[in-house]
């Protein structure tokens, strides 16, 4: 039954932090570990059942082969299942040359994309409130394919992974280096750059989540003040705006604020629907009754559109995101094979005078 439910379903709920289909291995590995450790309480599994066997492969290990079982202990299957026949067999299309050539180069260039976009966004103020708001799915998108390319080429190229007496795992960890232009010192930049990325977006992010509701009270305060004074505008009460007065607008604008001023923080998919259709009217209002005659009266209606933009910006500032973070930054994979790159840099650093 355990092998059943973890053959058949995403127990962690790992897979909506990684949604495209090209990170369903990484989001399943987890699980993909636990499978692998319990298939050997069942080893009729692994030595007959070829079909069960094909679809675990298809589903959880069709383009790795190097998996962490647990804190960086790492697994190489084309070893570990050797004994096993229909286990083996299952292997064959994932261990093909052209599959390895084909995962290697992906990530190869997802390598050479990503480095440049991280180090752009890292750059002395690049991340701001605003431009962090207008693209969270983007941001949360470059981490993901960060940490993805970073794990897969850490696990399929460490040392541990492969026995160096065995001719076909040498020829296969051959393969994966010159097909993705494995270089260490690139790696490990890359595993800094998105380490600080993670580390700034997730400490503004907590910011802006501590500070969502009082900004979100204030620009839907500043919003409705806004439709109020322009409501007086149009009473004609105020002769030095030289706009004539109108009893339909007047009483049009009070209830723009009134319902500006009735969005409730709490029900923040019903908060979010309405501003939108108030954002809307007000461009329909300044068009039907030809507006932009007066400066004054289309200022007013640009910042109050603005104010209202910034509610939706900041309605969506939500946990999830974190906790996605959280999922996504997940290093445990590499407690060990850390190692080799910790004591290359600290070895350069020495041979350089850094450290005495």
């Amino acid at each position: 039954m355990v092998i059943g439910r973890l053959r058949s379903d995403d127990i962690y709920n790992q897979v909506s932090a990684y949604p495209l289909p090209e990170h369903r291995s990484t989001a399943l590995a987890n699980q993909a570990a636990m499978l692998y450790v319990c298939l050997y309480f069942s080893p009729s599994i692994l030595h007959t059942q070829q079909a069960k066997m094909r679809e675990i492969v298809d589903k959880y290990f069709p383009d790795n082969w190097v998996i962490s079982i647990y804190m960086g202990i790492t697994v190489n299957l084309v070893e570990a299942w050797e004994p096993y026949k229909a286990a083996k067999t299952a292997l064959n299309y994932t261990l093909d040359s052209a599959n390895i050539k084909e995962q290697a180069t992906r990530y190869a260039a997802s390598m050479e994309s990503l480095r440049p976009q991280v180090q752009q966004l890292l750059k002395e103020g690049f991340l701001r409130e605003e431009i962090i708001l207008d693209n969270i799915p983007k941001l949360l998108n470059c981490l993901r394919d960060c940490n993805v390319a970073i794990r897969w080429l850490m696990l399929h190229s460490a040392e541990s992974a492969y026995d160096p007496n065995n001719k076909r795992l040498r020829q296969m960890k051959e393969q994966v280096l010159n097909d993705s232009k494995y270089n260490p010192k690139i790696l490990f930049q890359i595993l800094l750059d998105t380490a600080q990325f993670e580390f700034t977006l997730k400490e503004m992010f907590k910011q802006m989540l501590s500070e969502k509701q009082i900004k979100w009270e204030s620009y839907k305060k500043e919003g409705s003040e806004r439709m109020t004074e322009l409501a007086e505008v149009f009473s004609g009460v105020k002769p030095l705006t030289r706009v004539e007065k109108n009893e339909n607008l007047q009483a049009w604008f009070r209830e723009i604020s009134k319902q500006i001023e009735s969005l409730n923080y709490e029900d923040s998919t019903a908060a979010g629907r309405k501003t939108v259709q108030l954002i809307q009217a007000l461009v329909e209002v300044q068009e039907f009754h030809q507006l932009e005659s007066n400066l004054q009266v289309c200022q007013f209606l640009a910042d109050t559109r603005k104010f209202l933009h910034q509610m939706i910006r900041t309605i969506n500032i939500k946990e999830e995101v974190l906790i996605t973070m959280q999922i996504v930054g997940d290093l445990s994979y590499a407690w060990q094979i850390i190692d080799r790159f910790l004591f290359w840099r600290v070895g350069g650093l020495c041979q350089k005078g850094t450290f005495h």
